[in-house]
């Protein structure tokens, strides 16, 4: 049964959107609970490194530094 491939997609400010299913697990192989989406299934990561919530992003990378 073929699937439909997931899609990632990489912003400028540096959020990295997960479209689809994806489990996200840690350096030991722990799988990493997801904070309550306000899309479901999309799942955004921090690619910026300001984010509080590590590795999904909070919007950090918004606010002016």
């Amino acid at each position: 049964m073929d699937q439909a491939p997931i899609s990632i997609v990489f912003k400028r400010k540096g959020t990295i959107i997960i479209e689809g299913a994806a489990i996200v697990r840690d350096e030991d192989g722990n799988e990493v609970p997801q904070p309550v989406a306000k899309h479901p299934g999309i799942l955004k990561l921090c690619g910026c490194g300001r984010s509080e919530t590590k590795p999904f992003c909070d919007g950090s990378h918004k606010r002016e530094t």
